[in-house]
């Protein structure tokens, strides 16, 4: 008897074994912060740049949502990230001239702190100091002289990292011409998906403002109806259109975003 006990005992310890590395297995591997769709770290570093807005503050990438962002790791002492710093200051007053509004940010190597004027002097658009503590660097699982380019949701749209397959000296056409391109790709397309009948999805970005239109017929004499005006309180929004429930009618819809 108690050699059949110990034996149901055993099993029911591998069993659960069993299942609980099962279970392991099963969970969903972390993406890496290089990977495209990945969220920006959080981090939460002072802002060194005189020029900002926020200068001497402490905050973080949350701070720039809504808008596509370029983020370089860079440090003060390097000549080469000197110049950089110069193509990028140029690279955002081309955005601004022809009205793209796009976000840059430099994150100096915690090594350079003594020579935070290189970069202050170079350039207009926030600048924030890496410690060995919070380790920027290290969370963006980085290395100096790479970017990062986000979009408005902060999700990683793309990654250059230095020396890579695609060139991303700012200095060079070929680098200047990769970034720049890489920037206007990186808009987040928002999107709209019917589940059911009634249930509307807005997959867009948190703070904007969508219109959701319907109509009931597609045919050459189609018209748009307006259904229900939303500000996004998250990146996703789900409406149920109830009357087309009620009246048991087939309804097509779009969403455009107001601005």
């Amino acid at each position: 008897m108690n050699y059949m006990n110990s034996l149901r005992v055993s099993l029911a310890i591998m069993t659960l074994a069993l299942v609980c590395t099962t279970a392991a297995q099963a969970q969903p591997k972390p993406l890496s912060p290089k990977e495209p769709g990945s969220p920006w770290p959080e981090w939460e570093l002072t802002d060194f740049q005189p020029k900002s807005l926020r200068f001497n503050e402490t905050y973080g990438l949350n701070h720039f949502r809504g808008r596509v962002t370029l983020v370089a790791l860079l440090a003060t002492w390097c000549p080469y990230c000197q110049v950089q710093l110069e193509k990028m200051e140029e690279l955002k007053k081309e955005f601004e001239a022809n009205r793209v509004k796009v976000n840059f940010v430099a994150v100096n190597i915690a090594s350079g702190a003594s020579q935070q004027d290189e970069f202050t002097s170079r350039s207009s658009f926030p600048l924030f100091q890496d410690t060995d503590l919070e380790d920027a660097f290290g969370l963006h699982q980085g290395n100096k002289d790479d970017y990062y380019i986000y979009n408005e949701r902060g999700e990683i749209s793309d990654f250059f990292p230095f020396g890579g397959d695609r060139e991303s000296d700012l200095t060079s056409t070929e680098g200047y011409t990769n970034i720049k391109q890489a920037i206007l790709d990186a808009p987040f397309q928002s999107r709209l998906s019917v589940d059911t009948v009634t249930a509307v999805k807005i997959d867009g970005i948190e703070g904007r403002t969508y219109r959701i239109d319907y109509s009931e017929n597609l045919g050459g004499k189609k018209k748009w109806k307006p259904l229900k005006t939303i500000t996004l309180e998250s990146d996703q929004f789900y409406y149920f259109d109830l009357e087309a429930n009620r009246m048991h009618k087939r309804r097509f819809y779009r969403v455009e975003e107001v601005l």
